[in-house]
């Protein structure tokens, strides 16, 4: 046996062995050509659904009866200036650090996200993060702070 015939063979073996490996490892992790159809995946962490949008008329009328959770995305900043009564704060950027705020919240009751308006996104960016934690009853203010200011409906101010 050549050199030469020698290396083929010990290149074509490492080759073969590279396509198995590469092929056992995309079944384990059902990548590529052995990706499961999405409605057979595991939707541990993921939303179902998106949350939905309500309108100030929604939003009072579950703010009077008492059935909603209002959750301000702004700034504790901003918050403070100004926030709808009874509203507890979880700014966006602050989601991962404010565990025991998460945990105060009720699962009993409707969680309505909000910030200040249609130039904001972060009460829907919010929405979703709660969902994904496992709340199943979320919904958007988008309308947010702006609009029920402007109704001048029930408001605290937190010094």
């Amino acid at each position: 046996m050549t050199r030469f015939d020698k290396a083929w063979r010990e290149g074509l073996a490492i080759a073969i062995c590279s396509v198995v490996f590469g092929f056992s490892y995309t079944f384990v992790q059902e990548k590529g050509l052995f990706a499961k159809p999405a409605s057979r995946r595991a939707t541990l962490g993921t939303v179902s659904a998106a949350p939905s949008v309500i309108e100030i008329q929604e939003a009072l009328s579950l703010f009077q009866s008492g059935e909603a959770v209002f959750v301000d995305s702004r700034h504790g900043f901003d918050y403070k200036l100004g926030h709808i009564r009874g509203a507890l704060n979880l700014p966006l950027e602050e989601f991962d650090t404010k565990a025991d705020v998460i945990a105060s919240l009720p699962r009993n009751k409707i969680l309505i996200t909000y910030c200040d308006g249609a130039d904001c996104n972060s009460s829907i960016e919010l929405a979703t993060k709660l969902m994904e934690s496992g709340f199943t009853s979320v919904k958007v203010f988008f309308a947010g702070w702006n609009e029920w200011q402007g109704q001048r409906l029930p408001m605290a101010v937190t010094q």
